[in-house]
């Protein structure tokens, strides 16, 4: 019997322009009516994930830099892994060397030397994955975190690794160039204080070995008293990974990385842009938990 389950954001739970659709927060209801506990799990930072949370007027525990923070429904911090200086002044270094431009993602805010590319660099990874983005729209978002104080574009960003009260989570590293990610991934997995994964194939993201989404689910699992084979995870690229291992109920979306269908135990019929949440939900739910 499934009691908790968890899902991705971007290219999983939200469709192509960063929406909960209807038909998946139906699904969110028909399982917390049932007494199942849902959780989100993402890569991005808290004051990233709660907007589209709160337009579908959404509360519940999230997962944020792919395991680095929890917060509970309430948004208290339940957890936090950041990253030591020296292994964020390393992941800069290495990503200088090769050529790859980088974005620091702090507790509180995300620094950047160059939002344009940083926008272009998303509307390639949606396209990627087959969807349609709309860079004006990106564009639009990414300037309204901006203002709102979330998101700095700064000459210098390493100026901000050693922050006491404001400590770096995640590093993502952003090039179009797979040669260059290649290079840098070879030289960051040689530090054995650092996790390297992927949430397209025009990034990095590099974190404490400890901060994954999988560590982060147990141990929500753990306070709620939920044992493993009663969890359900829904992803669908290589930050992912560790969260489908876990949990005994894998799902990996038709869009999704060929690489993570290979080790969920069921592939969605439907994308992101369809539902397909929701409809695995519906499904799973009603054959593992006999729920009509």
């Amino acid at each position: 019997m499934i009691k908790l389950i968890a899902t991705d954001m971007d290219g999983t739970f939200l469709d192509n322009s960063h929406k909960i659709t209807n038909t998946n927060m139906e699904a969110v209801d028909f399982v917390r009516n049932n007494g199942i506990e849902f959780v989100i799990a993402t890569g991005r930072a808290f004051y990233e994930a709660i907007h589209p949370m709160k337009e579908a007027n959404l509360k519940c525990d999230i997962i944020c830099f792919n395991g680095g923070v929890t917060y509970d429904k309430e948004g208290n911090l339940l957890n936090l892994i950041s990253l030591d200086p020296k292994d964020s002044f390393f992941i800069a270094q290495i990503f200088k060397a090769a050529g790859v431009s980088y974005q620091l993602y702090t507790k509180n805010k995300v620094y950047t030397s160059n939002i344009e590319n940083d926008v272009q660099a998303y509307v390639d990874l949606i396209e990627g994955q087959g969807g349609n983005a709309d860079k004006d729209r990106i564009m639009t978002e990414a300037k309204a975190r901006q203002e709102q104080g979330y998101l700095v574009e700064t000459d210098n960003v390493d100026i901000f690794i050693n922050e006491e009260d404001n400590p770096v989570i995640k590093i993502i590293g952003i090039s179009s160039d797979k040669e260059k990610l290649a290079v840098a991934k070879r030289f960051l997995e040689e530090n054995s204080n650092l996790s390297v994964t992927s949430s397209g194939e025009s990034n990095l993201e590099v974190m404490n070995k400890n901060a994954t989404k999988g560590n982060a689910l147990k141990s929500i699992a753990s306070i709620k008293n939920i044992e493993v084979d009663e969890i359900m995870a829904l992803g669908d690229n290589l930050n992912d990974l560790s969260m489908l291992e876990f949990a005994k109920y894998s799902v990996a979306m038709k869009n999704g990385n060929e690489n993570i269908k290979k080790v969920a135990k069921y592939i969605s019929e439907l994308t992101n842009n369809e539902s397909g949440v929701g409809d695995m939900i519906y499904k799973i739910i009603r054959e593992e938990n006999g729920i009509k």
